[in-house]
């Protein structure tokens, strides 16, 4: 791999806000940081394997076929949607504040993700080194990527968890998960159309 222009590219995709990171936000927001886990670890093992197929060459027949494309253009942006709602609703209904995110719903954030497969497909064309063993650059392309998500990811989610302090009022914890919603979902919205 190029990896200092790699790593950069990975620091700019995995840092700033995305579905993902804005998720994060949301969530710590509504829940705090330790119920988080669960869906953290989720799209951490979802981003995973996203990133290990797309070394494996998978990458390129998903983003190449047009039924498959617009499938999950089409599921992923009703994903997102369906996410945005279940942030919103966490402060709405106070019951429901206890409700952790799953695993399984976190797992689903990147692979339903077109801008995922696209950053995914890209990091690994422009920035793998063909002098490189296989091994090397799937290693190296894997592991960044799982750093920089992981990293980025679990910092959203603290920034979430201590915004509660700040947000003194239920008015106001319901306007920032909804501006947090309509920002995952219009973030989602801009990579699928651009």
């Amino acid at each position: 791999m190029k990896l200092i222009p790699f790593i950069l590219f990975v620091i700019a995709m995995t840092g700033t806000p995305g579905p993902g990171n804005l998720t994060m936000l949301g969530i710590g927001q509504a829940t705090g940081f330790r119920s988080a886990i669960p869906f953290l670890i989720g799209t951490t093992v979802g981003c995973f394997l996203l990133n290990l197929s797309v070394a494996f060459g998978l990458g390129a027949f998903v983003t190449e076929s047009v039924k498959i494309s617009y499938f999950m253009k089409i599921f992923g942006m009703g994903y997102m949607i369906w996410l945005g709602f279940k942030v919103i609703k966490l402060q709405i209904e106070a019951k429901e504040i206890k409700k952790q995110f799953t695993f399984f719903e976190g797992f689903l954030i990147h692979p339903t993700s077109p801008k995922s497969w696209a950053m995914s497909v890209i990091a690994i064309n422009q920035f793998a080194d063909p002098t490189s063993t296989y091994l090397t650059k799937t290693v190296v392309f894997v592991l960044c990527f799982l750093i920089g998500q992981v990293t980025f990811h679990s910092l959203w989610c603290a920034i979430g968890s201590k915004i509660i302090s700040l947000l003194r009022t239920q008015k106001i914890r319901v306007a920032f998960n909804v501006i947090t919603a309509f920002m995952m979902v219009g973030t989602t919205a801009y990579a699928l159309f651009i």
